[in-house]
């Protein structure tokens, strides 16, 4: 473990010299989060794993409760653990919610498969909760590979929707990668990230030569080096639909700007400006990578143009940890709330969840500057 652990550290420092020489700075504009408890019926099996989480502050409160995540367990990279949970914290107003209670599981492990990348909205007094399906009998149903399906939460039971929202039937390529649903005049948008997993290179040589290559890492070490992406990023689909419980179609894909070549954006989320200012402006926080990523801030004008701000929200170097992972955000007031995930050092199989906060014209001022 103390090997693996040098061996990231390295790489980290390697990576924190190429932004240097393309002029990117190794500090983010926020401090280190501080950690989460996060009550776990389960711990024995998933040991208080937390990634991927979706957080959402709803002001009126749902059945009592203002702050709400939903998140997967992971812990090892295990795939039959990553079934969505919904829980809820009571934290104060002005305060940073670092206690969670757990409210329910949204779904269990596939028969085949499995479930990831939840998200929620809170819409028309219902709060909804959307996760992907991957290789499951419902894909399997829909002849596709994956499918984005849904539920309404009510007094601790879950109600799924009658048919799923995205539905894709590429192979290695998918258009809804970590969504996120917002209402928008009227109707309803879903923003995923649109990526390719096999790599352009690995497409002009043998199959049995491309296995190869995976299994022994060297794709791994060439994407960490900075050399070739292991995964290609397209950008932001759009995905539109006139009700939450139906069908979302594809619209488009649109490419991130302002953006380096050190980034191939991987997972994000989307929320909303409070300022009247900007009604017609989205902000998303983006995990600028899959692996040895950094947490970044973009803006979004008009719904359909995403553009980078090119000093980061974090780095590993600012959180003392690896592998920063896909973030939350949320806009509460005055104040901005980044959530994400991190691999214990300790542990490299855990990821915990931290909070961190800060005065949004505060942050405005050191992103834009």
């Amino acid at each position: 473990m103390e090997t693996k652990l040098l061996f990231f550290k390295l790489l980290e420092r390697y990576r924190r010299a190429l932004f240097f020489c393309h002029g990117y700075t190794s500090r983010g504009m926020m401090p280190a989060g501080v950690p989460s408890e996060v009550e776990d019926p389960t711990i024995e099996l998933t040991h208080g794993d937390v990634v991927h989480p979706c957080v959402r502050y709803i002001e009126e409160g749902f059945e009592g409760h203002k702050w709400w995540m939903v998140y997967t367990p992971y812990y090892g990279d295990d795939s039959r653990l990553e079934n969505p949970r919904l829980c809820y914290s009571d934290a104060a107003e002005g305060e940073v919610p670092v206690k969670w209670i757990f409210y329910c599981t949204i779904v269990g492990a596939q028969e085949t498969g499995y479930n990831s990348d939840p998200t929620m909205i809170y819409d028309n007094s219902q709060l909804y909760v959307f996760w992907r399906e991957c290789h499951t009998p419902k894909a399997k149903e829909q002849k596709c590979r994956k499918l984005t399906v849904g539920c309404k939460v009510h007094s601790k039971q879950v109600t799924f929707l009658s048919e799923p929202q995205m539905v894709d039937a590429l192979d290695s390529i998918d258009r809804e990668v970590s969504p996120t649903l917002v209402a928008r005049n009227g109707s309803y948008r879903a923003y995923a990230m649109h990526l390719d997993f096999v790599p352009q290179y690995i497409r002009y040589i043998p199959s049995f030569i491309g296995c190869k290559l995976y299994r022994s890492g060297i794709v791994f070490l060439l994407d960490a080096l900075g050399i070739l992406n292991m995964n290609k990023s397209y950008g932001v689909a759009i995905w539109d639909s006139s009700t939450i419980e139906r069908r979302f179609q594809y619209k488009k894909t649109i490419q991130f700007k302002n953006i380096t070549k050190l980034y191939s954006p991987w997972h994000m989320d989307i929320f909303k400006s409070n300022s009247p200012k900007e009604d017609d402006v989205l902000y998303a926080v983006v995990q600028t990578r899959q692996r040895h990523a950094r947490i970044c801030l973009a803006r979004c004008i008009g719904g359909e143009e995403f553009s980078f701000f090119k000093k980061p929200l974090l780095t590993t170097k600012d959180i003392g940890m690896m592998r920063l992972y896909k973030p939350s955000a949320v806009l509460v007031g005055d104040k901005f709330y980044l959530f994400y995930t991190a691999h214990d050092n300790n542990d490299m199989k855990w990821n915990r969840l931290f909070v961190t906060s800060i005065d949004w014209e505060l942050l405005m001022s050191r992103i834009s500057g």
